[in-house]
Order: structure tokens, then C-alpha cells, then sequence
């Protein structure tokens, strides 16, 4: 049986239209009936117009609280205000896209208030955290000073936690003050000043404190009146409790250290800025068991190690480790005893970790 050709049927080709010409997009905008709206519809136009209709006030943010809520000081009141969206694109890929003690423009005309800019900053303390992937977190902007505070016991003191916050305030250009508190439980005051007098003799103000029965806490005033100061420390070294002697009205929760195993318990779970009645600004932090450091700042280490600032310059090689390194004069100064031993395996732990 002969099979028959199967014949192709080829796909249907619309029509091709001839002899016709269409106008250019671009020629449509320049009709006149569309120039006006064209001007209208530009994004320049449409922000331009946006901005006018903002009421725009200088604020500083007091407090960042949950779901882009954050409280804010501006013309001697105080605003619950979002983020705008704009800045919430940016929030969600930095966690520090706005900290406490920022300066910002807030558009009061919002409903709530909206921040619109973020003001460039003096200065930010910033941890990391201390796996490979370092996320920053900015704890404070805008400050003048850090109040590193310690405790003599109930916890035991920790001079390594001390060197890392010192450290880190260095990498970030703010002055220190260390502040020993509890020393009211200190039984043998020689042994508590050949421990921290170090600091003092590298240049460091080191102060002495109880808030029980007041001892130092005068000469803190002082040091704190019409600044900016962050107080932060390891936890149960009675923060609180010191501020609470220098502005009784604040009357910040505190709470006692475990007998057990002698470590502290948060009583300040977030940071917030505060008015001193005296003048200046109080930046209450978390208090904080252990600190990481930036892990690409760690060639500036051997510069700015307590201790170590005047003495890296005097280095045969300009990027001196002052591990192995002849001819290096931080090395020399620990063999002459000028710097104690336990700062010096500090100073190594602090490079090992980074």
C-alpha cells in the first residue's frame, strides 16, 4: 500500500504592514500637550516636591527601641519616629545603620514622625562579634569620653578586659577614664594599686570608686560634667550603682552579684542617652563579659596597646609585632621591667584572638 505525501503545513504568518512609519517614544514627549506633564513626572520633579512638603527639626536619638521605633530629643520634646523607607533598605543589611547619640533630621509632618537623614557622626565605639563573619555593632555615636569600669572583686577583676576596652576606644579616637569600683571590699589596697597603677603611669586617669560609701565619686563628677560619656564595663561592676550616687533621680534597677561563681547579672539590658542635671550626657550600656575587636584593625594594635604608644615609634621596623622582632624597644622595656609581664601575655592573647 502506497503511502501518500503528508502535506506540510507551515505556521501562519501575520500580515506585514507596508509603507507605514511609527513615531519615535521620545517624539511623543515632545507634543505639546505632553511637555507639561513630562516636566511634571521627573524624578528630580516628584522629590523635589516631596521635600517641600516636609517640616524637617534637628533631633539626637535617646533610644532605639523595637521594629524600627526609636525615641528622639529634638526642640525640648520628645518624638517616637520610624525610619523612612529609604533608610529602612539600608537598616536591613546594617545592623548600626542608626545608633544612640545620632544626630538626625526628623519630618514632623509624618504620621509617626519620620527620620529622613542621618547627620555625619564625630565618632562611634563599635564591637564585633567574634566569629570569622564580623557583623559591627555600634554601642554609642557621638561621645567624648568611655568610663571603663572595673571591679575589684565580686567579679574579680580582669585587666585583659580592661586593655580591650581601652583598645577599643583608641581604634575609634575617644579618651578613656578607668574607673576601679568596689573598692570598699578591698582588703589590701597595696596589692589593688600595684595591679592597676600601670595605667596611670602610662598616661590613663584612673580613679578609685564605691558607690557604698562614696569614696571617688566627687572626683567623677567632675570628670563628667558637660560631656558625653559611656559608661561600659563588664557586668556586675556596679554601673548602676554609680550613677545612681551621681544622679539619685534616675534610680537605675541594680542587682546583687551571684556568690557562687562571683559574676554579675544584666540589670541594663539597652543602651540609652541621658541628661546629667549637671550638664553633658550619660550613655548607659550593657554590660559586656567579653569584647572582640576588629579583626582588620589588628595591625594598629601594637601602636595603641596601653603602654605601647610611646614606645612603637623608638622600634627598628616600622611594623614591629614586638614579638620577635630585634632591636624592639617594647621588648627591651620588658626585659628592663618597665612594663609589668601580665600586660605583655595581654597584649599577645589580644593579637592571638584577631
Amino acid at each position: 500500500m502506497k503511502t501518500k505525501d503528508k502535506k506540510i503545513l507551515k505556521p501562519h504568518r501575520p500580515a506585514r504592514l507596508k509603507n507605514t512609519r511609527l513615531l519615535d517614544l521620545e517624539v511623543l514627549d515632545e507634543l505639546p500637550d505632553n511637555i507639561k506633564f513630562k516636566a511634571k513626572r521627573t524624578p528630580e520633579k516628584v522629590a523635589e516636591n516631596y521635600k517641600k512638603s516636609m517640616q524637617l527639626i534637628s533631633g539626637r536619638i535617646l533610644e532605639i527601641k523595637s521594629n524600627y521605633q526609636y525615641a528622639i530629643e529634638a526642640d525640648k520634646k520628645i518624638y517616637t519616629a520610624t525610619l523612612s523607607g529609604r533608610l529602612k533598605q539600608f537598616a536591613f543589611h546594617s545592623k548600626s545603620i542608626v545608633a544612640v547619640g545620632d544626630y538626625v533630621e526628623l519630618d514632623i509632618t509624618a504620621e509617626p514622625p519620620r527620620i529622613e537623614n542621618i547627620l555625619p557622626r564625630k565618632n562611634t565605639l563599635t564591637r564585633y562579634l567574634g566569629s570569622n563573619y564580623q557583623r559591627p555593632t555600634i554601642l554609642a555615636s557621638n561621645i567624648d569620653q568611655v568610663i571603663v569600669t572595673s571591679s575589684w572583686r565580686k567579679p574579680m577583676i580582669k585587666p585583659g578586659l580592661i586593655d580591650r576596652y581601652l583598645c577599643l576606644a583608641a581604634l575609634d579616637n575617644i579618651d578613656a577614664i578607668i574607673v576601679i569600683n568596689k573598692v570598699d571590699l578591698c582588703e589590701d589596697r597595696g596589692k589593688l594599686e600595684e595591679t592597676v597603677s600601670y595605667y596611670k603611669t602610662v598616661g590613663y586617669t584612673l580613679l578609685y570608686t564605691s558607690a557604698l560609701t562614696g569614696e571617688g565619686v566627687d572626683e567623677l563628677h567632675e570628670l563628667l560634667k558637660n560631656r558625653d560619656s559611656v559608661f561600659s564595663g563588664q557586668s556586675g561592676t556596679g554601673k548602676s550603682s554609680i550613677i545612681n550616687r551621681l544622679e539619685p533621680s534616675l534610680n537605675l534597677p541594680t542587682a546583687e552579684v551571684s556568690n557562687y561563681n562571683e559574676k554579675g547579672k544584666h540589670t541594663t539590658t539597652r543602651t540609652i542617652l541621658i541628661p546629667w542635671s549637671f550638664g553633658g550626657h550619660l550613655l548607659d550600656t550593657p554590660g559586656i563579659k567579653t569584647i572582640h575587636l576588629d579583626k582588620e584593625a589588628k595591625s594598629q594594635i601594637p601602636r595603641i596597646f596601653p603602654g605601647f604608644a610611646s614606645l612603637a615609634p623608638l622600634c627598628y621596623f616600622n611594623d614591629c609585632t614586638h614579638t620577635h622582632e630585634e632591636h624592639c624597644a617594647v621588648l627591651s622595656a620588658l626585659e628592663e621591667g618597665k612594663i609589668p609581664t601580665s600586660r605583655y601575655l595581654s597584649y599577645v592573647s589580644l593579637m592571638n584572638s584577631l
